[in-house]
């Protein structure tokens, strides 16, 4: 019998589990004259990119004032050539989501 109900409690406990939190994409356009990528979310960071003004961007909000990059079209510092840096971190200030509004 106790088996039972110590089963009971794990599956009850299984099945009321609250989802964790869905990342969500957020379209928007870069406002800064140059937004440095960062490979990680914080000020100490190596700075690994630029995207330049008014590029479109997909970013998710990771708190702490750093989005991290879903879709962005980066370059590299020394060659400009663009580099994938899906993953990789902006901060939010850079970004806006009303088209124009580029200050």
């Amino acid at each position: 019998m106790k088996s039972v109900v110590f089963a009971t409690i794990i599956t009850a406990a299984v099945l009321f589990t609250a989802p964790p939190a869905l990342a969500i994409d957020i379209d928007g356009w870069i406002k800064s004259d140059t937004c440095f990528v960062a490979n990680a979310p914080r000020g100490s960071a190596k700075v690994v990119g630029i995207i330049k003004k008014k590029a479109a961007v997909t970013v998710q909000d990771v708190g702490g004032g750093w989005l991290k990059i879903v879709y962005a079209p980066v370059r590299d510092i020394n060659t400009g050539k663009y580099i994938d840096c899906k993953g990789c971190y902006i901060k939010k200030d850079t970004l806006t989501t009303k088209l124009g509004r580029w200050n």
